[in-house]
């Protein structure tokens, strides 16, 4: 055993560089015998335990000293002190192969030069100088993959200091590495892709390129960070080695990825946090950007409202975005935490202590913020809205709301369960945006059309979010609100079209003069003998009526939305004709009457 682990030990080096260096010819050979070189490792972890278990080194000490001379007595003191020479013989050994292991990971994969003293920023000059950095392109990703690289990092897991150290400073690498990668996509593009920052002036594009760019990195060091600690607690944990309580001080798999994608939250948050600063921010006189146009649509560019609504609408878009993709990330943040701790862990906001869902948590709520401002300002400015559009504010209101409802219909973010504020959620909501507009707008709808936009409106609101939640509440109360307007103002147009119609029948001037005889009447009074109620103005009036019954005149209330509202309306009006024609024919039949001839009356008033 000595002799291979003394082969291994004098040529590890050499075993090693040839175990990964990808050679077809000699490949496999060289895997095997690095395999085997990690093999020898442990089985030496092995045997020094169960030297150590057969034979106490207190009581052999004991034995040591003793001067009993009897038989026996020499082999009784050589054993325990040939065992005691192996262990140390084989712990000598042990340590330099740990030792010339430890640095040559480190001298393949380059972590003597771990830092960030290389990151360049998005106005560095030239992206060769940046690409020419240490391993090159995706070589570190390459050789942690390695099959004798990744079972040499759980090998050294046998030695907690030299496997502390070294997660340690793949973590730091990788957090170069990925920062690096991060500021070359937004400047000079990455992996074949044009450069982020040429849709800077598209804040929804720009936005959503920059989060999928970091979704997929951490997507690939999530499986990285599982490869090199999940994967070695569960060799470790099925194996018979013991380790010390500084074991306990290791990155987990978490601690790995948080550390690795913590050099993207500054440069991501700035940018977002720009974003939407800008797009809160009132621009008076500037042209609008031709992304958000691409986007949202023109609808009438020369328009301050129409403006205000494009940049509401981008907002609330790429508030979906970050809501989906926090989503994403969390529940990969919160697999890799699971991962470390063998499923054990079914904590909901354990993947919130990672740096990027932080940020995007952050961001979330400056954005439902910069929202909720804006939108404050845009009900604040119907009227001026109104005027420079020459629409209604009913208008005005009506568009904003059916354009927020387009947008979150098509986001894949809104509607989904995630770990946000109740606030956020409450802001974020069709429902706030409902409430807020309508009471801005419920004052001004002085008409029927005005009322019907902001049915319309709740309609596109609940067809969008459902009938579920604090917003269907909304939505019940302000519907309840509208209805109440809209039969007001139902009764004062039938009041209005009553009187128009018994005028164009020729019951106007009969029904007036009725009035005024009640007002004036005395006993034994006859109604022939009042002005207008004689017996001629009676007879044409009632001939007039009766011509047109044949085609009446009474309204078809098409502006009216509701057909039962309409048909209600109809009848009112019908109802109220009908009336005037009871009085004028109960009056004729009647003592008080007076009239000699009522033959006219042709039609009894179940008739008409």
């Amino acid at each position: 055993f000595e002799n291979v682990l003394d082969q291994l030990n004098g040529g590890g080096g050499s075993i090693m560089e040839m175990s990964i260096s990808g050679e077809e010819g000699s490949a496999q050979a060289s895997l095997k015998e690095g395999m085997a070189f990690l093999d020898a490792l442990n089985r030496v972890a092995k045997i020094r335990k169960e030297l150590s278990s057969s034979f106490d080194t207190s009581s052999s000490s004991s034995l040591m000293r003793t001067n009993n001379p009897e038989k026996g007595s020499g082999a009784t003191r050589l054993a325990p002190a040939s065992a005691i020479r192996i262990v140390e013989n084989l712990a000598s050994k042990q340590d330099d192969a740990f030792e010339r292991l430890y640095h040559f990971l480190h001298s393949k994969l380059e972590l003597s030069q771990a830092s960030v003293a290389h990151v360049p920023t998005s106005s560095s000059a030239s992206s060769s100088a940046v690409l020419s950095h240490s391993l090159g392109e995706g070589l570190m990703d390459e050789i942690l993959l390695n099959p004798f690289v990744k079972r040499s990092i759980v090998v050294l897991r046998q030695v907690p200091a030299y496997y502390r150290h070294t997660l340690e400073l793949i973590a730091t690498s990788r957090r170069s590495e990925v920062t690096r990668k991060f500021l070359i996509a937004l400047s000079s593009g990455y992996d074949g892709m044009a450069p982020i920052e040429m849709k800077a002036h598209d804040p929804v594009n720009y936005v959503g390129d920059m989060l999928a760019f970091v979704f997929r990195t951490m997507s690939v060091e999530s499986e990285l960070a599982k490869g090199l600690v999940v994967e070695g607690e569960t060799e470790v944990s099925s194996s018979d080695n013991d380790f010390t309580e500084d074991d306990m001080g290791i990155m987990s798999a978490s601690d790995v990825l948080n550390d690795t994608v913590s050099g993207l939250h500054r440069p991501l948050k700035s940018r977002i946090s720009q974003v939407i600063s800008s797009l809160a921010r009132r621009h008076d006189g500037e042209d609008i950007d031709e992304g958000l146009v691409a986007m949202h649509g023109t609808g009438g560019m020369d328009e301050e409202a129409s403006t205000a609504r494009l940049r509401l609408a981008s907002l609330y878009s790429i508030c979906g975005l970050m809501i989906f993709y926090y989503s994403a990330m969390e529940k990969s943040a919160r697999k890799v935490s699971r991962s470390s701790t063998n499923g054990n862990d079914d904590n909901r906001t354990s993947g919130q202590s990672n740096p990027l869902v932080q940020c995007l948590l952050e961001c979330i709520q400056e954005g439902a913020s910069a929202y909720a401002a804006s939108l404050r300002v845009y009900c604040a400015m119907l009227e001026s809205f109104s005027s420079q559009s020459r629409d209604s504010q009913a208008t005005v209101a009506h568009s904003v709301i059916t354009r927020l409802c387009d947008v979150r219909a098509a986001s894949p973010g809104y509607g989904i369960e995630c770990n946000i504020s109740d606030e956020t959620n409450r802001v974020l909501s069709l429902g706030y945006l409902y409430e807020m507009v309508i009471e801005s707008a419920l004052q001004s709808c002085s008409n029927l059309d005005d009322v019907s936009m902001m049915k319309t409106a709740s309609n596109s609101v609940r067809k969008v979010e459902g009938n579920l939640g604090e917003s269907n509440e909304i939505l019940n109360k302000w519907d309840t609100i509208l209805q109440e307007k809209e039969a007001a103002m139902v009764d004062d147009q039938i009041l209005s079209d009553t009187h128009y119609v018994i005028d164009e029948c020729g019951l106007g001037s009969i029904g007036n003069a009725i009035e005024s005889m009640s007002a004036v009447y005395i006993e034994g009074m006859i109604a022939s003998s009042h002005p207008g109620l004689s017996q001629d103005s009676l007879e044409k009036a009632i001939a007039s009526f009766y011509a047109s019954l044949k085609d009446p005149p009474i309204p078809t209330y098409q502006k009216i939305k509701d057909p039962i509202l309409r048909k209600y309306a109809r009848n009112k009006v019908a109802e109220s004709v009908t009336s005037i024609y009871e009085k004028i024919y109960d009056l004729a039949r009647s003592e008080k009457g007076g009239y000699d001839n009522i033959s006219f009356l042709v039609h009894d008033v179940e008739a008409v």
